[in-house]
């Protein structure tokens, strides 16, 4: 038994190194300059630190493998280079409708995300609780009537513009996509979701993404290129197929990106 508490009590010990390291440097690409104490109090209001002490061995490591600085005593920033891969947090119930998706249609292509990843690239936050299945176009609706019946939130088929404005807008919802040929996805956890080039697309003109507008989305294109590293082949053979190409060449020329 005491084995077997040992154990678990390493096990948590890894898991929440591995959270607090993934916090420290989500916080530092939001606030590029940072003190000690502000990163604390950050931590301790999300439930995301035990200990400063905890939070010390962290930091030294990220100091000692240089993707984190000691600018002056107490003081942290970024490497100027600083880049990290993009990836969709995997929610509960994204893990759930991915089985449901897997168990009843096995040989569909799809991909689910979540409106929320955006939030941290935005200016003005709006209340984004919206979850993307995307499916080829054949099954969508086999696929809506499927989700539909066993979920508590409301669904919706494709919905238009007006659609959106009217029944959708800032509610929480479960929205049913045509997925594209040939997007790019990239699987995380074990679930098809969406590469940050696709996401950059499919903001430009999806009328879910109707409010990104004028310098809201020029912030989210801006702060995204400051994070990650964008792949713009990618970024350009996904925005053809959409018939995008246009708009995604003038968000980057008007950004310099």
């Amino acid at each position: 038994m005491n084995v077997y508490c040992r154990i678990c009590y390493i096990f948590v010990l890894i898991s929440c190194f591995m959270l607090t390291t993934n916090d420290i440097l989500n916080f530092a690409f939001t606030h590029k300059v940072f003190t000690r104490k502000e990163i604390i109090a950050d931590l301790k209001s999300k439930n995301q630190i035990g200990s400063p002490g905890s939070l010390s061995v962290q930091m030294s490591r990220l100091l000692k493998s240089g993707q984190l600085i000691r600018k002056e005593r107490g003081i942290y920033k970024l490497p100027d280079d600083a880049r990290k891969d993009f990836s969709v947090v995997c929610s509960e119930e994204m893990r759930k409708i991915n089985q449901q998706i897997k168990t009843q249609f096995p040989y569909i292509d799809y991909c689910l995300w979540a409106g929320s990843a955006l939030l941290s690239y935005m200016h003005h936050i709006p209340n984004l609780n919206l979850l993307f299945v995307e499916v080829e176009r054949e099954v969508a609706e086999s696929v809506f009537n499927f989700i539909n019946a066993d979920s508590s939130k409301r669904v919706f088929l494709m919905p238009s513009l007006t659609d959106f404005e009217r029944y959708i807008s800032t509610k929480d919802a479960i929205i049913i996509r045509p997925l594209i040929s040939e997007s790019p996805l990239q699987l995380v956890e074990g679930i098809n979701t969406p590469t940050i080039e696709k996401i950059l697309v499919d903001i430009a003109g999806d009328v879910e993404f109707s409010f990104l507008q004028g310098s809201e989305i020029n912030h989210v294109y801006t702060t995204v290129f400051e994070r990650h590293s964008i792949n713009k082949n990618k970024l350009f053979r996904y925005a053809t197929r959409r018939g995008r190409k246009e708009e995604v060449e003038q968000l980057l020329n008007a950004n310099k990106l």
